[in-house]
């Protein structure tokens, strides 16, 4: 089948190159004029040659996507594990999600930390664009950049005319939503933009009743026969949000700009899994996101001046009921400075800058209603001061970029009495360049290379922590205890990533495509391990630390091509098909034990993934949209063998690395579908259809947890 697609995506390069005709081009917008923002230099997409991703408001206004999780993962070729009740975290190129607090995948709001890694706390209605940078970009934010960055861009406050929308939409599983924005100008010198949505979702949604592809019986085994058509409880939830923004320009030199964004959620019901095994139970999220921006523009130099903070606060109770109780209270605080100078030297432009980062971890943990529970581990903070430079240069037909940022961490542990926990600190220093290439042959084909590398630095408890974490069992009168002990050696985890790609643009805009190779090699790989030692009383314990000893290795083809058959009738509508597919070649990693090394196939890492679809639009009100996702096998571990009895060991991958008793799984692959149709009237008038999961799939993002069936709402906007 890769091979297949590979040789079709070939072909139409070819041909379209060979047929296409030199049209007028400059009338009609096209997405690599773009400005990329998370390039920090304010490149043009065209100009890049490292692998981007832009979804734009033609994108975001065609999908029937509540927050910006169900966006990204249908649009774009990312791994996600994705939980019912507003929880998901992304990985790509390889690198495995991650449902903690850290990620190899870093999420920026307007180029700043978020201070989450939970794309579904993101709603839409806010959303300029979204840009999505795929490799290692440590270079030019440092830690939790080694697969890549989503930076979601708001909307700007408008300084010409007071303007805004008012949209309400209602649909199945008693979806209800509401939004509205107002942009208009304070001043001659300053406007402001304000926006509100709340999203609703009053019933528990419904699970799909069929699978498109053929699937081998091991696979309605994973996914329940039981579950197709069923019901997942406690899967109800309300989220509102709060954006604004207030521009001010000083003189025709020097601009300020305040963004602010508070996102909340209260009760937000989690069914545990499908069985409901691990208790229903709900949480709280409420999150501030405050960015402040001061730039100057001269003839040779564009400065920003950008302060951030962000907090995300959780509280999750012990059931769904009413003598519920918070049993984990966690805070995440980001704070810091960006700063940068963009010299133009004539022969070149340099990139200057300096960023000062804080992250904070804080919880609370509570095994009755205000009884405190020793927490899980103790409170820490990192403190990140960096320099960094870039330089990029044009010569006739050839784009050159290069850099390095040079980090300073600093790890600090807090006391903590009841985990016994002392307070501790260590230094890391980590280099990280970054270079690429971009060279534009005839027939508008273009080759482009880049090679950068990232790292993500540990949690501090992994490298001062030293304490015991234990909880009483009353039905078993037994106390469990698990001892830690941080290890002051540990290195950040390192990645080297190359990309090899030839694009290719037709001079009418009929056919653009896009072939890129990426390998990336990841070394010092952190793991848990234990060994015995004796306590102060002389008695034999177990003690849990962390070393660098594992490393993985990530290779795959990613394939961009779209044609718009619009362009050969003079541009009077657009009709648009286009694909995205994404496969890994080797996603494997090494792990030793008792000296002995053996290679397994990664977690969580689909085999495949892609988009694809159609879009038409008649200039003239009318438009509409089917997009499939293809999402490949991926492998998990067992979690639910006991409610699962008809799995045996006869169905575990042995594969991979992996044995029976390893109780690993193939999930089935899939294709969802959604579909979108719309009509503006009169200009300002906009109705709209919207249909999640059109044949009614039945998958998960993640083993136990089975998504959302066909969702239909209908849309009414109004535009003033």
């Amino acid at each position: 089948m890769q091979k297949a697609i590979l040789s079709l995506f070939l072909c139409l390069i070819v041909s379209s190159a060979i047929a296409e005709n030199e049209g007028d081009t400059l009338r009609h917008y096209h997405i690599s004029e773009v400005t990329v923002a998370t390039s920090r230099t304010n490149a043009k997409l065209k100009d890049l040659p490292q692998k981007i991703e832009v979804i734009d408001q033609s994108v975001i206004s065609m999908s029937p996507a509540t927050n910006v999780a169900d966006l990204l993962k249908s649009v774009t070729n990312l791994d996600i594990i994705q939980y019912p009740g507003v929880s998901s975290s992304f990985g790509m190129r390889g690198f495995s999600p991650s449902a903690h607090s850290r990620s190899y995948t870093l999420i920026l709001i307007n180029g700043v930390p978020s201070a989450t890694t939970n794309a579904a706390a993101f709603p839409m209605a806010a959303i300029d664009r979204i840009e999505v940078i795929k490799g290692p970009l440590s270079a030019l934010y440092g830690s939790d950049a080694m697969g890549g960055v989503i930076n979601i861009i708001t909307k700007e406050a408008g300084s010409d005319r007071a303007n805004g929308q008012i949209s309400l939409t209602a649909g199945t599983f008693g979806t209800q939503r509401i939004a509205a924005d107002v942009s208009a100008p304070l001043t001659s010198a300053s406007s402001f933009r304000l926006g509100f949505s709340k999203n609703e979702q009053n019933s528990n949604y419904r699970i799909g009743k069929r699978n498109i592809l053929s699937q081998p019986e091991l696979s309605e085994l994973i996914l329940d026969k039981k579950s197709f058509g069923d019901v997942m409880l406690n899967s109800k939830y309300t989220t509102h949000d709060f954006t604004g923004q207030i521009n001010t320009r000083i003189n025709n030199k020097w601009k300020t700009s305040l963004d602010v964004i508070y996102f909340g959620a209260d009760d937000i019901e989690t069914p545990g899994n499908y069985w409901g095994s691990y208790g229903q139970s709900k949480k709280d999220i409420n999150r501030l996101n405050l960015a402040g921006n001061v730039s100057a523009n001269y003839e040779r130099h564009k400065l920003s001046l950008s302060p951030y903070f962000g907090s995300q606060n959780t509280r999750n109770y012990s059931n769904n009921s009413e003598t519920g109780y918070v049993s984990l209270d966690s805070d995440i605080r980001e704070f810091g400075l960006r700063m940068h100078d963009n010299i133009g030297l004539g022969f070149m432009n340099l990139l200057v800058g300096a960023d000062v980062d804080v992250y904070e971890y804080r919880s609370d943990r509570f095994s009755g209603k205000g009884t405190p529970a020793n927490p899980y581990q103790p409170d820490y903070n990192h403190r990140k001061i960096a320099g960094l430079v870039q330089a990029s240069r044009t010569i006739s037909q050839l784009q050159l970029n290069a850099g390095g940022r040079f980090d300073q961490i600093s790890y600090e542990l807090l006391a903590n009495d009841m985990l016994n926990s002392q307070k501790g600190s260590e230094t890391y220093n980590t280099f990280n360049p970054s270079v690429g290439i971009k060279y534009n042959l005839p027939l508008n084909f273009a080759i482009k290379a880049s090679y950068g590398t990232g790292f993500s630095v540990p949690d501090a408890f992994k490298v001062a922590g030293n304490y015991s974490v234990s909880e009483y069992f009353p039905a078993w009168d037994f106390w469990w205890v698990k001892n830690y002990e941080g290890n002051p050696d540990l290195k950040p985890e390192k990645s080297n990533t190359m990309d090899l790609g030839l694009s290719f643009t037709s001079s009418n805009r009929f056919f653009s495509g896009d072939i890129t190779w990426f390998k990336t090699r990841h070394d010092d790989k952190i793991v848990e391990y234990t060994f015995k030692r004796n306590n102060e009383q002389g008695e034999e314990i177990t003690i849990t630390s962390y070393k660098n000893a594992d490393k993985s290795n990530h290779e795959g083809i990613e394939l961009m091509g779209a044609a718009n058959f619009g362009t050969l009738f003079d541009n009077r509508f657009k009709l648009e098909l286009y694909s995205n597919f994404t496969f890994m070649l080797n996603y494997t990693f090494d792990e030793t034990k008792a000296d002995v090394t053996t290679t397994y196939d990664m977690l969580y890492v689909r085999k495949s993934n892609g988009s694809f679809g159609i879009l038409f639009d008649n200039y003239n009100g009318f438009q509409t949209r089917i997009n499939g996702r293809y999402i490949g096998n991926r492998l998990e571990k067992d979690s639910f063998s006991a409610l699962r009895p008809n799995i045996t060991a006869d169905h575990y991958h042995t594969k991979g690395g992996y044995e029976a008793k390893d109780k690993i799984l193939e999930l089935p692959n899939h294709i969802v579908f959604d579909w979108s149709v719309y009509y503006t009237y009169a200009g300002n008038k906009r109705f709209g259809i919207g249909v999640s999961n059109l044949l009614d799939e039945n998958y998960s993002e993640k083993d136990g947890y089975n998504m959302p069936g066909r969702m239909v709402t209908g849309s009414f906007s109004f535009l003033f």
